[in-house]
């Protein structure tokens, strides 16, 4: 009964006959496979894109159980969709049931979205509640034993139950001359950031690269408290702690005289302090706009964390204003956005919202920044794992225009790259000889987006006003202006001192894994407010440090000289200390 009731009716015919766009064997190329579901009986049907096909409502997807002559496009998704649920129940054992009453059919595809045979397959090594009794039992055999930490019996008496919480350079917009830098370490920044370089569902698809995170999971406890009296061997009141993500478990020991007679009191958890607390507030922040993890290495340690740093408002995606003036001037009126009604953005020259874009071939034809989805392997990873790669097409003096919120297009329209959360986990650490700076801790492909600089928009006259240890860390919007000519407008910058994103922590190099563009998508070009997004500038390996050129047009000019005595050295230059095979030696401060 129950397999005839969530039966799938069968899929109506698809019509090729008058299709264009085929071979001269009535033949449509397939650019790959884009989703998944599984049937109540376990069997995958899978979702195929084809190329130069699609029904009268613009849709191109059909529905197939297999790929008859192109099995290796379905091994190729089944790899890769292996490895994303390996790493969501690395990441958590939760699993979601919120599938309504009408929807009991897709709970397969919903379990398998979450990884759930992985999960379980793990949980198998981890207590369960049928075992409460024996592991009460066990830790009470285990209480005259001494305890490392204070060498009471008493305190030994805990329960570890893992039960984890829910979950090529020309082609690139050259920037203006550098006015000014930031110097190596965060707590004392003495220079700022040069101009040219200056910073500002479930499906078993995209959005699921989230999961891979660093999350610091700390458990609390009530304050200390009798939890129970006459407690017997076969008690069940043992407080019960919450596994890090880190894959340590974060336990509460009773204080060193707690058990008198029958009586346990629980010593509270000690409150987060130092980089925990830094970290976990920055996290908080990043999971509400929908980002990734950040992790400080332990390499820093507390003491090296500035009080400034504490008060330091993470902000993942927005500008912050100080000035209601300036959030009155970005916050344009709807009608002045240029929109689409895309279904799907195929061609910038049929999608309204491109009409003012100035990303072109050499024919003049409207062209989108970022390239589409391909069915192949980059750096061990699978490249729909990182669609909407920058494709490194921009001319100087250039943005990207992005559809915006008013447009009609999915929200994983592929001409929303810089806008989507980040996606990727970002790792804090102390380097050799540059203070801090930010990592990747998996390989990431050149083109990957991989975020925006944040902080407090100010109007660029008003820089110098600032206080000192501000200047390091100003990012000036300066990526449509032309070096050598006029540019008019008003001109703006970003001071990311007192509140911003990983990006400040970005350091400078002579030979650096990042390049900057300016793109806008919720405010419109004529305000000159735009975001300046970062991007790999080649292949970047596991752990290399992120790094941007923080005075790019030093760079075009070592081409056009011979080598760095071409340049004339600035009285208040800053020694450079990237350590790359074409270090200019200085940047001008």
């Amino acid at each position: 009964m129950y397999d005839d009731m969530w039966k799938r009716s069968p899929s109506p015919e698809e019509s090729w006959s008058d299709a264009e766009g085929g071979n001269e064997n009535g033949e449509w190329p397939i650019k790959g496979v884009v989703g998944e579901e599984v049937d109540p009986d376990g069997t995958s049907r899978y979702e195929v894109r084809w190329g130069n096909w699609s029904r009268k409502d613009g849709t191109n997807t059909t529905w197939q159980t297999d790929i008859t002559d192109r099995s290796d496009l379905i091994n190729l998704w089944k790899k890769f969709q292996d490895n994303k649920r390996n790493v969501l129940a690395q990441d958590s054992l939760d699993m979601e049931v919120s599938w309504p009453d009408d929807a009991v059919h897709k709970r397969f595809t919903s379990l398998r979205a979450q990884a759930y045979e992985e999960k379980k397959r793990k949980r198998l090594d981890k207590p369960s509640a049928a075992d409460w009794d024996q592991e009460i039992e066990r830790a009470r055999r285990h209480a005259d034993e001494p305890d490392a930490e204070d060498g009471n019996a008493a305190s030994r008496l805990r329960v570890r139950r893992n039960t984890p919480r829910s979950t090529p350079s020309s082609d690139i917009p050259r920037l203006s001359s550098v006015k000014r830098i930031r110097g190596p370490t965060p707590p004392n920044p003495l220079f700022r950031r040069g101009a040219s370089a200056r910073k500002r569902s479930p499906s078993i698809g995209d959005d699921t690269f989230r999961s891979l995170m660093f999350n610091l999971s700390t458990s609390t406890v009530e304050s200390p408290r009798a939890i129970s009296k006459g407690v017997t061997e076969k008690s069940k009141n043992v407080n019960t702690n919450h596994s890090s993500k880190f894959g340590q478990a974060s336990t509460s020991k009773p204080a060193p005289s707690a058990m008198k007679g029958d009586v346990i009191f629980v010593r509270p958890a000690k409150p987060l302090r130092g980089r925990a607390l830094l970290q976990s507030n920055w996290n908080q922040a990043a999971q509400e706009a929908g980002a990734a993890d950040i992790r400080i290495s332990n390499e820093i340690l507390d003491g090296d964390i500035g009080q400034h740093l504490h008060e330091f408002k993470y902000t993942e995606r927005s500008y912050h204003f100080d000035n209601d003036g300036l959030q009155l001037i970005f916050d344009v009126d709807p009608g002045a956005f240029l929109t689409c009604a895309c279904t799907s953005c195929q061609r910038a020259s049929q999608c309204d919202c491109q009409a003012e874009s100035e990303v072109t071939n050499e024919r003049g034809h409207k062209l989108y920044a970022y390239s589409g989805v391909s069915n192949s392997f980059c750096c061990g990873t699978y490249s729909q794992f990182v669609q909407g790669l920058f494709a490194f097409r921009i001319p100087q003096g250039v943005e990207v225009i992005e559809c915006n919120k008013y447009c009609r297009c999915d929200p994983l329209c592929s001409n929303r790259v810089a806008q989507k959360p980040r996606d990727i986990p970002i790792e804090i650490f102390k380097t050799k000889q540059c203070g801090w700076g930010a990592r990747c801790p998996i390989a990431l492909p050149k083109g990957k987006v991989l975020g925006i600089y944040t902080g407090t928009l100010i109007r660029r006259e008003d820089v110098d006003n600032l206080p000192p240890e501000h200047i390091g860390y100003v990012f000036d919007l300066d990526g449509t202006e032309v070096r050598g000519q006029h540019n008019e407008g008003d001109k703006f910058s970003v001071d990311s001192h007192d509140c911003g994103n990983w990006t400040r922590f970005v350091n400078h190099s002579c030979s650096p894994s990042m390049k900057v563009y300016s793109v806008v998508f919720d405010t419109i070009r004529e305000v000159h407010m735009p975001y300046v997004a970062f991007v790999a500038a080649r292949d970047i390996s596991a752990a290399e440090e992120l790094t941007i050129d923080y005075e790019p047009s030093a760079a075009e000019e070592m081409v056009e000289g011979t080598g760095k005595q071409k340049r004339k050295m600035s009285p208040t230059a800053l020694l450079c200390k990237c350590s790359a095979k074409r270090c200019r030696g200085w940047i001008k401060q």
